[in-house]
């Protein structure tokens, strides 16, 4: 085995020189030349300062291209010759004459008498168009999510999870900020129902 391992190396030996010999390398050696500085005229300094381009964008001249849409000439041009010393026509005054049957005007009070011929059943909010739960109300947007959730609750928990997951958080939260807690026992520690109440609005 060590023989067979012998002969290989030896081969292989002989293969590197015949590939150099056809291929001759040329070492190249850098030149070296000695500088020498005049400390009497050049003086060291320790803490040269590099001119280094800035890596940022030159800044371009300011306002350039802006144009002027104002006169810049000095005072205002005036009129010469004849129309110098007249003076520039106002306009006249004309009396502002009232629309009386304009849509606001028109419109106003249209709904006061709207069951005049009927029996007097009929309420102006049943002809508005809008959400039903916004039809004749008025309050705070806490009654209103709430009245909201009355009407369109298992609608939106059905198709809108994700709606009817926000409206529940802001009823909740809407919930904690109207109802702040005063001195009362309600609210204290002795009360085990304070949370159960919470707990019943959030579900």
């Amino acid at each position: 085995m060590a023989s067979v391992v012998r002969s290989i190396l030896k081969s292989s030996r002989s293969l590197v020189a015949s590939v150099t010999s056809s291929f001759p390398v040329r070492t190249c050696l850098p030149t070296m030349s000695a500088v020498h500085r005049n400390y009497a005229t050049d003086p060291y300094d320790p803490y040269p300062i590099f001119d280094t381009p800035s890596p940022f964008k030159k800044r371009e001249k300011y306002r350039h291209g802006y144009m002027t849409k104002q006169h810049t000439g000095g005072v205002l041009p005036r009129p010469e010759g004849k129309l110098a010393d007249k003076p520039l026509p106002i306009p006249m005054w004309r009396r502002h004459e009232k629309d009386a049957w304009v849509q606001k005007k028109a419109l106003f009070g249209q709904n006061d008498y709207i069951d005049l011929l009927g029996d007097g059943m009929v309420h102006p909010f049943q002809l508005t168009k809008g959400p039903l739960w916004l039809r004749s109300f008025k309050g705070n947007e806490l009654q209103r999510l709430v009245r909201r959730k009355k009407f369109q609750g298992a609608f939106l928990r059905e198709y809108f999870p994700t709606k009817y997951h926000d409206l529940k958080k802001r009823i909740f939260f809407l919930y904690k900020r109207l109802n702040k807690r005063r001195r009362t026992p309600y609210w204290g520690s002795r009360h085990a129902s304070a949370r159960s109440r919470i707990d019943r609005i959030r579900n």
